[in-house]
């Protein structure tokens, strides 16, 4: 069984992959791209918590035997945003990594229930939630298993989608000894700006980057206007890996 300590030692963690899985073809196709790149885990999100009941909201269960497939061909780690409890059982053996959104990060019921499973835990910050909350969160799971995603709060700017709060990385990160990665693509809602947020996440010495990636962005069925190509993050990539060896002083 994967443990976070095993994981952490890809450094820059990247991770990577569509908004949400929506067809065998998609996702495989997203895969295929990103395994050469060096990229340690697949975001793959069967599920999808949508502010409108009208929205897409996810493949579920069918995607599970596309994306066994994909790691089976390409070795990649899987990530799963769990949204609800009872999908927890329904991953093992498909997911190595599981995942807490921006909206379940006080769903203490839910975190209850990742606390009894063993693996690996991403847990994004809350839209509006302090750092000491995002914590007091993770100490629901169990902080030796979580690693911290910073992903943007509201703030009083609105250039962009949201703020990232590098402030409470680093505080998380440096005085809490968390693992902390960012999320790039949430955080701006902008493709044209991912870029440039991953490279300061980096530059501040995060652990790693979570970026959205699709094959077709325009045509996405959900967060279309955030999600950039693979070609775009391959380029992306070759700069972050020396900024962060610049940032971490590694040569």
């Amino acid at each position: 069984m994967l443990t976070r300590d095993e994981l952490l030692k890809h450094k820059p963690l990247i991770m990577a992959g569509p908004c949400a899985v929506e067809s065998k073809e998609q996702i495989t196709s997203i895969a295929e791209a990103l395994a050469p790149m060096g990229v340690h885990v697949l975001r793959s999100q069967f599920w999808k918590p949508r502010t409108s009941a009208a929205d897409f909201q996810g493949v579920g269960e069918a995607g599970f035997a596309w994306v066994r497939e994909i790691k089976e061909k390409t070795g990649l780690l899987v990530a799963t945003e769990i949204v609800d409890k009872d999908h927890i059982p329904l991953t093992h053996g498909t997911s190595d990594i599981l995942w807490v959104g921006a909206r379940n990060m006080q769903n203490f019921e839910l975190l209850k229930a990742l606390a009894k499973d063993d693996r690996p835990v991403i847990l994004k910050r809350g839209f509006i939630n302090t750092m000491k909350e995002w914590l007091a969160s993770a100490d629901y799971i169990g902080r030796e298993r979580v690693i911290l995603c910073e992903r943007g709060v509201r703030t009083g700017a609105d250039s962009m989608r949201f703020t990232l709060d590098i402030n409470s990385a680093l505080v998380a990160k440096h005085d809490h000894g968390m693992p902390v990665i960012a999320d790039p693509s949430h955080t701006t809602g902008r493709r044209d700006m991912v870029p440039a947020m991953t490279l300061a996440s980096v530059a501040a010495g995060l652990d790693g980057i979570v970026v959205e990636v699709h094959n077709d962005p325009e045509n996405a069925l959900s967060d279309s206007k955030q999600q950039i190509t693979p070609e775009t993050f391959k380029d992306l990539l070759d700069k972050v890996r020396k900024v962060y060896a610049i940032a971490t002083g590694i040569a």
